[in-house]
């Protein structure tokens, strides 16, 4: 392998041997399948030329580099908008790895030579071996290596189609080398929030505004509690408002329940009437109830519809619902009377009544019910989702399985807390 650290400070000669400087920056430029070198920039003692990459010899081995032509007559490099510079913009700075999903710092880059003979950026090591090459040391660790049997994988070679550019924070912008998150876009939302808890806030921002709505709020409903309060805090409001609107109810209701009142009434105040109505409905309710735990999208109808009647009801509503496995049918007073599953709708009769074929003997959840009540309900029953209903019989939301099995499983295994255990924390901080 050719590292950038290997080039950098090499000697640059003239065709007859005369010493021109040294080496000091190589910009690449954007290209198919990988960016190309394009130019160097040499420090000479009357300052610093850029110089086009054809008209330098350029040695790996210790060797000096050399000039193809006098340098009086190879026309200066003239830098433009697909160009980015490897010591600058790359080199030590943070970026994403999407095949791992996690954010590392490239401490060295790794170049190639093409068929063609360009020399091409083909990976980043983010590895000890990259740092203690910069040093000189990289023997000795390599020799470290051997004794205690490291496999080659420890290197942490990333090549560059699996990396992702992160904002340049001096400049405010991702590097030219690539469209923007193009790749960490089309990594699935629990992936993406994996690598948003490993990056810094300002990073996070960058990555969310460029995401779009529906895709950030996916994402920000995988992430825990910590990343999703820093994101929103560190969004523009109104992004902040979006996002949160395209997010279920009960996970925009939890990060809401854990912001300071001044911050969460603001936000709520620039959502849209109905997604607002929706989380505030979910806000009164304990984490560790019941209550805390359900969501209130889920459809429901009315007995006297036919089944085609619900199905083509269905198709209007298009229902965001987390489910649809259930249909509910509540009566003119909101009152639960009956359930159905989807399976159960499609093969009824199309003009049979929904009173005809729909279960009435529901098992339900009170409001205030534990996790524990919940989760051997669901252990008991064998449902996907279960109805909450205040004590009038009101249906208030369903709780699904995936949401109970998030607050049961072992704390290393969940992607936050568990609401119990939050609750818990927040009882052992002393008063204020």
């Amino acid at each position: 392998m050719k590292y950038l650290t290997q080039l950098i400070g090499r000697t640059v000669v003239h065709p007859d041997g005369e010493r021109l400087g040294k080496i000091i920056e190589v910009v690449v430029t954007a290209d198919d399948p990988l960016p190309t070198v394009s130019a160097y920039q040499i420090k000479t003692e009357d300052g610093g030329v850029f110089l086009p990459s054809s008209a330098v010899d350029i040695y790996f081995d210790g060797r000096e580099c050399a000039l193809k032509a006098p340098f009086t007559k190879i026309p200066p490099y003239q830098i433009n908008d697909k160009d980015s510079s490897l010591v600058r913009d790359v080199l030590d700075r943070q970026i994403v790895d999407v095949h791992d999903y996690r954010v590392v710092r490239a401490n060295d880059i790794i170049l190639d030579t093409l068929p063609d003979g360009r020399l091409a950026l083909v990976g980043v090591d983010a590895g000890i071996h990259g740092l203690a090459r910069r040093i000189g040391l990289e023997g000795t660790v390599r020799s470290i290596g051997r004794l205690f049997r490291l496999s080659p994988s420890d290197e942490n070679v990333i090549p560059w189609n699996d990396v992702e550019s992160l904002p340049r924070h001096n400049a405010g912008e991702p590097l030219k080398l690539k469209i923007p998150y193009e790749k960490l876009s089309k990594l699935h939302p629990a992936d993406i929030a994996e690598i948003l808890t490993q990056m810094e806030p300002s990073d996070r921002k960058q990555v969310l505004e460029s995401l779009d709505v529906e895709t950030a709020a996916d994402v920000l409903a995988e992430a825990d509690d910590d990343v999703q309060l820093s994101a929103l805090r560190h969004l523009d409001q109104e992004r902040a408002a979006d996002i949160l609107e395209e997010m279920p109810a009960d996970e925009a209701a939890d990060v809401l329940g854990d912001m300071d009142p001044v911050h969460r009434d603001d936000l709520l105040g620039r959502m849209d009437a109905d997604e607002r109505e929706d989380v505030e409905e979910l806000l009164p309710y304990h984490d560790s109830t019941a209550g805390g735990l359900m969501t209130n999208e889920f459809v429901a109808i009315k007995p006297d519809i036919t089944a085609q009647d619900a199905i083509d009801t269905l198709r209007n509503l298009e229902p965001e619902a987390e489910t649809i496995y259930y249909i509910y049918v509540v009566d003119a007073d909101e009152h639960l009377v009956g359930v159905l599953s989807l399976r159960d709708l499609i093969v009824a009769k199309p003009d049979r009544f929904v009173s005809d074929f729909m279960i009435t003997k529901v098992r339900t959840l009170t409001v205030d019910a534990g996790v524990e009540e919940v989760a051997k309900k669901f252990e008991k029953y064998g449902l996907l989702a279960i109805p909450v209903v205040d004590a009038d019989n009101v249906l208030q939301g369903i709780i699904t399985i995936d949401d109970t099995l998030e607050q049961l499983l072992p704390a290393d295994w969940r992607k936050r807390p568990s609401r119990i255990e939050r609750d818990r924390d927040r009882d052992r901080e002393p008063a204020s």
